[in-house]
């Protein structure tokens, strides 16, 4: 800052200083430019008129005006002053001397004689000394003065004589004067030192000039350096304030980890016991407490892990992974754990998919479904009647990638234009009352709006309020680098079908997925047309939807079944599930069924004249997760063993929450497993030294010793081949889980952790 100011003030002074010397440098060469027109005009003022006075009069006025520009303590302007002065008497007397010769060479006539003779005399003896001034000339003049003076009469005009006289005797005595001014002014040295001091005055303009430069140059720098310093200090609080943000993160962090640790672990024995409990044998209201209890159960941690996404997201802790992933696996997933929630509803969930977009993708499978499954649920929880509709399209346009569009259409009760503008803004609702119908934490679309985001996609919505609303979100379509076997659909060329639905767009939809399997398809709308199109024409195979307007699907079948013109195969189609058609039918219910929504591998698999049965089997994740549902359905809950012998198959769990243990231990006894109990990781240590275990499912905080110290003492003892360990925890974030890995665990299992998700993590370890 001094050097700033000490920069400025110089710079401020030089252009000052510069300004003047500009002036005066001026004025130097106006001077240079009128002096020698002045000593021109001066030296020829005996041979000059009126008009010569008047330009001499005119230089000799500028030069008395620039001599106030100049400082009256410069050299030159003292010289310059001298020079007017000297110029000024020259002048003054060159014209009294041009007076007098005028007077003198005017001849008068004396009285009484006709001419003057001795004047004559004297004018011409003058005149010659004037013309060649010598000793010898003004002698004769001075003598000649003195005859007339000896010898004047009266016949002499003595007042004539008188005024000559005085004006010779001035041109005697001035002469000389005269040429000595003349000389003096010829040598003078006004313009050689007006001439030097300009190039004096250029040298300390161009001095000036750089000191300018460098005052200002300074002063930037100076500047600079301050913004340096400024900006380093902004630096240095930003620093303080972003360690201080990275602080305040981590604690957040820590303390939902905790949270999440001490609120999954009672959620964990909740759900575990209910699922005991729904293993025995209870009353019908029984088992529909515990039912709404696990539901109940089930949304809270849903809440919960709305939080801890939504406080990943913001804190930049949730990476997107990009894996290949199955499309069709994924859609069959929403269905199977939508399907129950829309058929208690009452709602028709629809899947209208397009054939096209490839089986296998590259994206994040668990936060795609986790942003659709969102969508959907909200559509079927703010839907009383109606549908809910999922479409899949393959969007593609001149220069940019294709993209996959996902629209989730509702015949809900709608948004308005100001419940739309605060849709996916955090902790929000549409309904903000606290009489709302309808609850929640506000967070979820919020969630799959950031999520959208970190996956380069687009979430909007359309909706008017009370006529439903269309969710619209978009992404790059990414297809694996190295290209994996693709399962390619059968054709069923020639097939012929009849379809006995009374949705409108269910049949568009079917027609649409049979159109790519080439198939024909005739729709019916009710039971008596789909029954005259039997008697017209011989079908392959007839999907019926069990509940029509007013009548059943079954009516259908029970009019056709012995009739010559029956389809070859009948497969019943519905929401309901199996188990709830048997239990609401008057009629036997045996034949072949398929859940809806239907998916292009669904439909697939019914067209196929090799499958006996359409209920889904455990064959993969998606079926096997249907295959679940519809036991519980029918209130059978015995879970097939995933060994034939325990004693092979000994699992150690590490846990130190009684509760846990017991739940832990009833559920993985389920499995057929063996399984003994360690309450901490030193137990762990001697159990494993001393026991033969496949698997240990290791929990994370533990007294003592916790999981991952106990892991890593045993991995130096035992490969992964030899003993796989499974993380049990509540704390599910990236850096926990790779963790995790990095320290030799084989996977983990996070709490609260259901049968399912036990069987899905073991099922790959006890082959």
């Amino acid at each position: 800052f001094v050097f700033f100011i000490i920069c400025s003030m110089n710079w401020s002074h030089s252009t000052r200083e510069y300004g003047k010397l500009n002036q005066q440098l001026n004025v130097l060469l106006e001077f240079e430019r009128i002096l020698p027109q002045h000593q021109v005009q001066l030296l020829d003022a005996n041979f000059s008129d009126h008009v010569h006075y008047d330009q001499f009069s005119q230089l000799q006025s500028q030069i008395e005006s620039n001599l106030f520009s100049l400082s009256p303590e410069q050299e030159i302007s003292q010289l310059i002053k001298r020079y007017s002065l000297l110029s000024m008497k020259y002048i003054q007397l060159i014209t009294m001397q041009k007076t007098s010769q005028r007077l003198i060479s005017k001849k008068e006539l004396i009285t009484g004689e006709p001419s003057s003779t001795p004047i004559d005399t004297l004018r011409i003896a003058l005149f010659s000394y004037i013309t060649f001034p010598t000793d010898q000339g003004k002698t004769t003049v001075n003598s000649l003065i003195d005859e007339i003076d000896k010898n004047s009469n009266a016949q002499l005009d003595l007042q004539y004589w008188q005024l000559f006289k005085l004006h010779t005797l001035f041109l005697l005595e001035n002469l000389e004067n005269t040429a000595t001014y003349r000389h003096d002014l010829i040598n003078f040295p006004i313009i050689d030192n007006l001439i030097s001091v300009i190039e004096a005055e250029r040298l300390t303009i161009d001095k000036t000039k750089i000191k300018q430069y460098f005052s200002g140059f300074g002063s930037l720098l100076a500047i600079v350096f301050l913004l340096i310093v400024i900006l380093k200090r902004q630096q240095r609080v930003l620093k303080e304030t972003s360690h201080a943000y990275k602080k305040a993160i981590e604690v957040k962090t820590q303390f939902l980890a905790n949270m999440s640790h001490e609120i999954r672990t009672p959620m964990a024995s909740i759900i575990g016991l209910i699922e005991l409990c729904l293993k025995t044998d209870l009353s019908h209201e029984q088992n529909n407490y515990l039912d709404k209890m696990g539901f109940s159960a089930k949304s809270l941690l849903t809440i919960i892990n709305d939080i801890l996404d939504f406080s990943k997201i913001e804190s930049g802790q949730l990476a997107i992974e990009q894996a290949p992933l199955n499309f069709n696996a994924l859609i069959d997933n929403l269905n199977t754990m939508l399907g129950h929630t829309a058929e208690e509803k009452n709602i028709e969930l629809i899947f209208d998919l397009d054939p096209n977009i490839p089986t296998t993708i590259t994206g994040d499978s668990v936060r795609l479904s986790q942003i659709l499954l969102n969508l959907l649920s909200n559509a079927i929880k703010f839907t009383e009647t109606g549908h809910v509709i999922l479409r899949s399209s393959l969007i593609k346009s001149d220069g940019d990638s294709p993209h996959i569009l996902f629209q989730v259409e509702d015949t809900g009760i709608g948004l308005t234009q100001e419940q739309q503008s605060k849709l996916f803004k955090r902790f929000s609702q549409a309904d903000e009352s606290t009489t709302r119908k309808f609850g929640g934490t506000g967070l979820g679309l919020a969630i799959c709006k950031l999520l959208t985001d970190l996956m380069d996609g687009k979430l909007w919505v359309n909706s008017c309020a009370g006529s439903g609303s269309i969710f619209s979100v978009s992404f790059p379509l990414i297809e694996p680098e190295t290209k994996t076997a693709v399962t390619t659909l059968t054709k069923f060329t020639g097939m012929t079908v009849l379809l006995l639905d009374d949705n409108e767009i269910t049949q568009l939809a079917i027609k649409k997925m049979a159109l790519f399997l080439d198939v024909q398809v005739d729709v019916a709308t009710s039971a008596s047309i789909a029954h005259e199109l039997c008697r017209d024409h011989q079908y392959d195979i007839a999907f019926v939807d069990w509940n029509l307007s007013g009548e059943s699907g079954l009516d259908f079948i029970q009019q056709v079944i012995e009739q010559p013109y029956c389809p070859v195969s009948l497969v019943v189609c519905s929401a309901f599930s199996r188990a709830y058609i048997e239990n609401n039918s008057s009629i036997n219910f045996d034949y072949r069924y398929l859940p809806k929504p239907l998916t292009l591998s669904t439909f697939s698999q019914a067209l196929d004249k090799n499958t006996d049965k359409l209920t889904p089997q455990p064959g993969n994740d998606a079926d096997r997760a249907i295959a679940i549902k519809q036991h519980l359905d029918a209130k059978d809950f015995k879970k097939p063993s995933l060994v034939n012998n325990p004693d092979k198959a000994r699992i150690l769990l590490v846990e130190d929450n009684k509760i846990n243990q017991m739940v832990s231990k009833k559920l993985l006894e389920s499995l057929g497993l063996s399984v003994d109990i360690a309450e901490n990781g030193v137990e762990a240590i001697n159990c494993v030294e001393n026991g033969n275990y496949s698997i240990v499912l290791m929990d994370i905080q533990m007294p003592e010793m916790d999981g991952t110290d106990a892991t890593i003492h045993l991995r130096k003892s035992y490969s992964q081949e030899q003993l796989k360990i499974i993380a049990l925890t509540a704390n599910i974030t990236e850096e926990e889980i790779s963790y995790y890995y990095k320290i030799g665990m084989d996977g983990y299992l996070g709490k609260p952790y259901e049968l399912d998700k036990i069987r899905e993590v073991l099922v790959e370890y006890l082959h």
